[in-house]
């Protein structure tokens, strides 16, 4: 990575404080710091980390969200972020031990896999903290059953899921996400995790897998009416390799 790939983040905070309207010092009392001198660094072309502390980023959230005549979203702050500010190893964050997350069960990796199979009564909970950008009532592990997403996650693993509605955030073009169908007029729901692509209107639920058995995706379309038994339920965070 270059310098001026580096130093990219820098220039967007920039661009979000002059949308903001908002000074350096103001943005830094906003965030409970005493002299603006405590961000300066963030601020400067000298930064040359690809990303942002994830602390300072959960902090800037509050402050800046909804300022500027184009109102700043959710996401233009969370960009500014690494791509995964996962918290998973409670013994370094025990803020977040108190709280660990819950294995709601599993999802498919391959073919559909109906409610009844991914589904328990009795959840199980882990030492795993969650995403430091979003709520933890919004989150939860599912674990992987199948090989279609063999090139990320391995059958067995865990993956970190954030209700996407409740968080507030969108579905993009590219994002791994959970996704539920309903069949039999509402009887039967199936989920699986799959990666989303976006085209003309359509959406492809793609696999991200070397076996030969899941090579094509899923193709349904956004406008059609029998699309609205498909729907996304959560994006994926990221992968937990659990070692034994």
């Amino acid at each position: 990575m270059d310098m001026d790939e580096q130093s990219a983040v820098s220039r967007q905070l920039v661009d979000l404080k002059d949308r903001s309207g908002l000074s350096i010092r103001a943005i830094a009392r906003a965030m409970g710091y005493q002299n603006a001198s405590s961000i300066q660094r963030y601020f400067s072309a000298d930064y040359l980390k690809p990303a942002l502390p994830s602390d300072f980023v959960a902090k800037l959230l509050p402050v800046l969200l909804g300022k500027g005549e184009q109102p700043i979203t959710r996401e233009d702050i969370l960009a500014l972020a690494p791509d995964s500010i996962t918290d998973l190893d409670a013994s370094s964050a025990p803020s977040r031990a108190a709280t660990p997350l819950e294995i709601k069960g599993q999802v498919a990796a391959g073919l559909w896999m109906e409610s009844g199979l991914f589904e328990t009564d009795a959840t199980k909970k882990t030492s795993f903290a969650g995403d430091l950008r979003f709520p933890s009532e919004s989150q939860y592990l599912l674990q992987i059953n199948g090989e279609s997403l063999n090139r990320i996650a391995w059958n067995g693993d865990l993956i970190l899921c954030v209700d996407y509605l409740e968080a507030g955030i969108e579905i993009k073009s590219g994002d791994l996400a959970v996704v539920e169908r309903t069949r039999d007029g509402g009887h039967t729901i199936e989920r699986t995790a799959k990666r989303i692509i976006r085209r003309n209107g359509q959406i492809e639920l793609q696999p991200e897998s070397n076996d030969p058995r899941f090579q094509e995706p899923v193709i349904f379309n956004e406008h059609d009416e029998e699309a609205t038994e498909v729907r996304i339920i959560a994006k994926v965070l990221s992968v937990i390799r659990q070692v034994v």
